[in-house]
């Protein structure tokens, strides 16, 4: 079963015990929102399971002192190390860097794999698995998946590109069955079914704001799944009172559970 965690803006905060698997943290919210960093907080206590993003989807740059004290401060049980868009020598590099650092004993450092080719990921998950990593994740939007899908909708390439680079991987016996796969956004929620009917084991988690972003726009999903991907991020509706939006966040919600797990 993949497990769910969508981001939610604060007045949804309250939902995410019934709508998520675990809990998704964006660090630089910790320090802009303090209903949200006592909602981490809180969420530690209650013992929910964690995982913290590095803040480069968002385009927030953190120092590395700012990103040891907030780990200090959640514990989480996952925190994604600094990584590069496309670039498997840097974030090689902030691989290794990272694993001097001494993290809560709960705490397991997970990398993303970027690069440029399928042979720069293939020889970044080697690296990385040289150096101790058991945990990984897979962005949304690699510069990979637009070759691999080879057709002139980009967003299809998204989803296509992603799981024939980790059917590759598979096929290269890369990807270790004790390997904890992560996959860091959805282009459409149609992707997931692959996943679902194909390789219901493989992946552990996915984070999405999709369906909550799509819902707060008025878009509910097709049995189908989406065409068009909203260009919005999450923190654009994070003050948001999103309750006249509930019933379609709701049902996209519930589809996409759908999309994941049978």
């Amino acid at each position: 079963m993949i497990k769910i965690s969508h981001e939610l803006p604060l007045s949804l905060l309250e939902y995410s015990n019934d709508w998520n698997d675990y809990e998704y943290c964006l660090p630089h919210l910790l320090d802009k929102h303090s209903d949200y960093r006592q909602y981490f907080l809180d969420s530690r206590e209650r013992d929910r399971f964690i995982i913290m993003d590095n803040g480069l989807f968002e385009g927030v740059t953190h120092t590395t002192q700012d990103l040891l004290e907030k780990i200090d401060l959640i514990k989480p049980d996952i925190f994604i190390v600094p990584d590069e868009w496309n670039d498997s020598t840097i974030t090689a590099k902030n691989a290794k860097h990272w694993i001097q650092y001494k993290m809560p004993m709960r705490t397991k450092l997970m990398v993303v794999l970027q690069g440029k080719t399928v042979s720069d990921i293939h020889l970044l998950y080697q690296q990385c698995i040289d150096l101790g990593y058991t945990h990984f994740a897979f962005n949304h939007s690699s510069v990979v998946y637009q070759e691999l899908g080879g057709s002139e909708n980009a967003l299809a390439n998204q989803s296509v590109g992603r799981v024939l680079l980790i059917q590759y991987l598979l096929q290269q016996k890369v990807i270790k069955e004790h390997h904890y796969i992560h996959l860091l956004g959805a282009s459409t929620p149609q992707e997931f079914t692959f996943y679902r009917d194909a390789l219901p084991d493989l992946i552990n988690s996915v984070d999405t704001s999709n369906p909550i972003i799509c819902g707060a726009l008025g878009i509910k999903y097709t049995e189908f799944g989406l065409l068009e991907k909203p260009k919005e991020k999450i923190e654009e509706f994070m003050e948001e009172n999103l309750d006249s939006k509930l019933e379609d966040i709701i049902f996209n919600v519930n589809k996409f559970k759908e999309f994941c797990n049978k």
